[in-house]
């Protein structure tokens, strides 16, 4: 599934893999100028390069090297000859064969993207008349980056933001460090995110500073819960309730325990 939507000079495609008339999981895509920011999901990718066909593609920016945000990757470089930057923790994990022992709901989501050969980001790059800074934001994952436009007080956040109120986690995210990270972003003067789960979400800066301070109270909850002597379960069900069913279709990997023990830094 695909749909394109403009939003002034950015395009943004909503894309997911669709049973029926049922999409289990969105992903956003954004295209600015001659440049695209992040692939999609391999299940969207005859879509992409259909609704590409006319556009010249010349660069693919992946904030990280997950799979919904690389599928494509190959795809379009071999249609396109578009060249592929990547923060540089990400080019050997982009560089790896398919792990075949993918998780079950991660393959029914996204499947596996094709290894893929990246340059590795610096501080800022070139997007037609568009100047980005580039700035790492660990937490998601280890090589996650934002691009940020200052003149348009644009934020592209991947998958940083995704929400006010995020309840959920991977094993491998780290609660702690995205919370440094969206503070280290609110310092900016952002109109406008882009984010991957959430699509476009207008006035960004108000947006951020909501979610810092969701976190910012979550913790504050789980720690005093914690120092009375509450288990990282119980706190779990008081603070954040029943696990829902991503939490049994992931088999604990995407799970709000995994919040709770990020927050008091817990093995997962």
């Amino acid at each position: 599934m695909l749909k394109a939507k403009q939003h002034g000079a950015v395009t943004d495609f909503k894309t997911g893999r669709h049973f029926g008339k049922l999409v289990l999981y969105y992903v956003h895509s954004f295209l600015v100028g001659n440049t695209l920011i992040d692939t999609s999901t391999t299940y969207v990718g005859n879509e992409l390069v259909s609704v590409l066909e006319n556009t010249n593609i010349k660069t693919i920016i992946n904030t990280h090297h997950h799979e919904d945000h690389t599928g494509n990757n190959l795809l379009l470089q071999e249609k396109f000859g578009a060249e592929i930057y990547a923060h540089p923790f990400a080019i050997p994990l982009m560089k790896q064969v398919p792990i075949k022992k993918q998780r079950l709901y991660l393959r029914v989501l996204w499947n596996y993207p094709e290894p893929t050969e990246a340059i590795p980001l610096g501080n800022q790059i070139q997007i037609d008349s568009h100047l980005f800074r580039i700035i790492h934001t660990p937490g998601h994952s280890p090589d996650h980056i934002c691009l940020y436009e200052p003149d348009e007080q644009w934020l592209f956040t991947g998958d940083i933001y995704c929400g006010e109120r995020v309840k959920y986690l991977r094993k491998d995210e780290n609660f702690n460090l995205l919370l440094e990270s969206l503070k280290k972003l609110s310092q900016l003067e952002v109109k406008t995110i882009f984010c991957a789960v959430s699509g476009v979400v207008a006035d960004g800066g108000t947006a951020l500073q909501r979610k810092i301070e969701f976190m910012d109270s979550l913790s504050e909850k789980v720690w005093s819960q914690y120092r009375e002597g509450k288990s990282p379960s119980q706190i779990r069900s008081t603070l954040l309730g029943k696990e829902g069913a991503m939490y049994w279709a992931s088999a604990g990997h995407f799970s709000k325990q995994n919040v709770v023990n990020s927050i008091l830094g817990l093995a997962p």
